[in-house]
């Protein structure tokens, strides 16, 4: 299944913007904020294509590595894979591939998947 998620920057922090949520519980952290910010590129906004399903375009992979009740570590493969981690070192020190997704993943496909592959950015192929 193929999904586009809005997402979106206010006082300086990364949102998903996911219906019957609070902000709160929308909020972008431990990693995932990062990541939006570089693909943001200065932009306050960002339409990114999601899938579950392999369809052999995605220009990142996340791969389900932890999850519990409050959401998953994502680890994350691809062709930014150099990129992000040299951001996620230099902004918090993190030297593993990991991001957080937190339980609002739900709500986009009915669980956190094993695989989340990104595809497009704004309607773009990265």
């Amino acid at each position: 299944m193929e999904k586009t998620v809005r997402f979106f920057k206010q006082d300086n922090k990364w949102y998903a913007d996911i219906p019957n949520h609070t902000l709160d519980e929308n909020e972008m952290v431990l990693g995932s904020d990062i990541v939006l910010e570089m693909f943001a590129n200065g932009a306050k906004e960002l339409n990114i294509t999601l899938s579950d399903d392999d369809t052999s375009n995605s220009f990142l992979t996340l791969k389900r590595e932890e999850h519990n009740s409050e959401g998953a570590w994502y680890s994350f493969d691809g062709l930014w894979y150099t990129s992000i981690m040299n951001v996620l070192i230099d902004k918090l020190g993190l030297v593993e591939n990991k991001i957080w997704i937190c339980n609002v993943t739900h709500d986009v496909f009915g669980e956190h998947p094993e695989t989340i592959y990104i595809n497009k950015i704004n309607g773009d192929v990265l």
